[in-house]
């Protein structure tokens, strides 16, 4: 369709050049199906007549400031320039040469200014222009993207501007922050990668400096041979495939450790201190209640399957009071992440027990559901009162702990065990 709307521009004496992503990744050996962002550049042809034609193709939405930028079906960009311009000043507001290649349909023919195409030979990322390059900050984050996703490195005088405008990054709105990062993990062939660049810039110092400063904490080389709780972090990132991550993954491992610089050298408690970190620094990229909700209790039971291991496996007891407190098989992969990022050879025991409690949770997850409702406390002659979400509390509690498997069995341990205890009490 893109190519048909081209053309179309073409033959109304207008210019349109594919640019940034589309080029960049044919060049580096996708197929046209295999590439998902679709960039245009427009120029030289009537506002009025563009947005005509523009309509032929679907819905269209303008967004930006400094520079127009056109939106069809909400998958195809468009930059606009009503008047003819030269196309290299065009390319030099892109960020980096690899993304400033344009590409001529109508001729095919490659326009490459600042020598982009070498660079992508050479798997090198260079700023276009130093003096624009920074006009938008969110490229700092998005050269760690490219180290991660591309496998490329930073050119001396990029990182060096980096390293000297870094500070420049926190005048960038969180919600840019936070995707910005999160592609770093969700794309990244190796997501550590860009993340030690952020590190080595002291970007991740201003923008995680709990997490920058798990440097300085080592722990016992036997499990942790790798050494610090930043390493073991950067090991993580890199465990699971694209395939398998999720955003609550990746939040969950930058923030599982950050309590074990406060409960040093023991670590008593990190988890808990870590949950509370999180949910201290999580506001300052996203306000999703339901992604802080997961990540929150992912940190914090963290450590729940090496529990379960050290007192002897899991049962089904142990695997349904953890079921209904945490997603038992984000968990699982968090762990396994937590196992294998580290320097030890022999995960053997840690490894059981994940296929152990995915085991048992298979068996169990359909016996979640509480079977006792407020409308059998009423048939079984409870009023309602203040009290009805402690006493619905308790039942689920042994119902969890298999003290009943049905309705039946649930009004004879009531009767039995909760009754007479709760009117004494006064309820």
């Amino acid at each position: 369709m893109y190519k048909k709307l081209i053309r179309e521009i073409w033959g109304n004496n207008g210019e349109a050049y594919l640019v940034g992503g589309w080029v960049r990744d044919r060049l580096m050996g996708a197929t046209e199906d295999e590439i998902k962002d679709i960039d245009l550049e427009v120029m030289g042809i009537k506002r009025d007549k563009f947005e005509k034609i523009l309509q032929k193709y679907g819905k269209f939405k303008k967004v930006g400031k400094s520079y127009e930028i056109y939106i069809l079906n909400n998958s195809i960009e468009i930059s606009f320039i009503e008047a003819k311009t030269s196309i290299k000043e065009c390319a030099r507001r892109r960020d980096f040469t690899i993304n400033s290649i344009y590409y001529n349909l109508i001729e095919g023919e490659y326009l490459d200014f600042f020598g982009g195409i070498e660079d992508i030979k050479n798997k090198l990322l260079r700023y276009v222009d130093k003096n624009s390059f920074l006009q938008d900050p969110l490229r700092i984050l998005r050269t760690a993207q490219f180290i991660s996703r591309f496998q490329f490195s930073a050119e001396a005088s990029l990182e060096k501007i980096i390293i000297k405008e870094k500070e420049e990054i926190l005048k960038v709105p969180k919600e840019r922050i936070c995707r910005e990062l999160e592609k770093i993990y969700m794309l990244g062939i190796r997501p550590s990668e860009g993340f030690l660049f952020l590190e080595k810039t002291g970007v991740l110092e201003k923008l995680m400096p709990e997490l920058s400063s798990l440097k300085e904490v080592m722990q016992d080389e036997v499990y942790h041979p790798e050494g610090s709780v930043f390493t073991h972090t950067m090991m993580m990132l890199d465990v699971l495939s694209k395939e398998e991550r999720t955003l609550e993954l990746f939040w969950g491992i930058l923030y599982h450790d950050t309590g074990k610089k406060e409960t040093f050298p023991k670590f008593s408690g990190h988890c808990e201190k870590s949950q509370e970190i999180f949910y201290r620094e999580i506001i300052k990229f996203t306000e999703s209640r339901e992604l802080i909700d997961s990540v929150r209790r992912l940190v914090r039971y963290h450590e729940e399957p090496l529990e379960m291991l050290l007192k002897g496996g899991a049962d089904r007891i142990s695997v349904k009071k953890l079921a209904v407190k945490v997603d038992i098989e984000k968990l699982l992969k968090l762990y396994r992440c937590d196992v294998l990022g580290r320097g030890r050879s022999d995960n053997s025991e840690e490894l059981d027990i994940i296929e152990s409690i995915g085991a048992v949770y298979q068996k169990i997850k359909n016996d979640l559901k509480p079977i006792v409702r407020g409308k059998n406390l009423i048939e079984w002659g409870v009023k309602p009162g203040e009290n009805f979400g402690e006493i619905l509390k308790e039942l689920y509690e042994a119902q969890l702990e298999e003290k009943f498997e049905n309705i039946k069995g649930a009004r004879e341990f009531y009767f039995s065990n909760l009754a007479v205890g709760l009117v004494y009490k006064g309820i």
